[in-house]
């Protein structure tokens, strides 16, 4: 059952990212390796992939008739969509007793400091 579910999703998919029409034509495709394959005998698959889709030589009308050959003007975009991580935060409280100690002591010259903002005596 899994795999069955597996193989409708990859066709799912595979039919939407695709130009579907295009793997509609594949029986082209082996038709006319076989055209190929009476005229060269040992002409081996791979290398008639290679003489059709790795050069631009069209040989024929029949080559543009291939699968894939001629490229589409449809735009595909598989957006995914995943859904926001729930985060949690815990608050916490951390009491730090501050000290500060210091070698400098505070002086207070109040008394010499009023003494010299006081008007001039005669």
């Amino acid at each position: 059952m899994k795999q069955l579910i597996a193989a409708l999703f990859l066709f799912t998919y595979i039919s939407s990212t695709t130009e579907f029409h295009e793997a509609l034509r594949l029986p082209l495709l082996f038709e006319h390796y076989a055209e190929h394959k009476t005229k060269v005998n040992d002409l081996t698959f791979w290398e008639f992939l290679t003489m059709h889709y790795k050069t631009d030589v069209a040989h024929d009308d029949h080559d543009n008739q291939l699968p894939f050959k001629v490229p589409g003007h449809e735009f595909t975009a598989s957006i995914v969509a995943l859904p926001a991580p729930k985060v949690s935060l815990i608050e916490s409280t951390l009491s730090i007793k501050v000290t500060h100690t210091s070698s400098y002591r505070e002086a207070h010259f109040e008394s010499q400091l009023q003494d010299i903002f006081q008007p001039p005596r005669i």
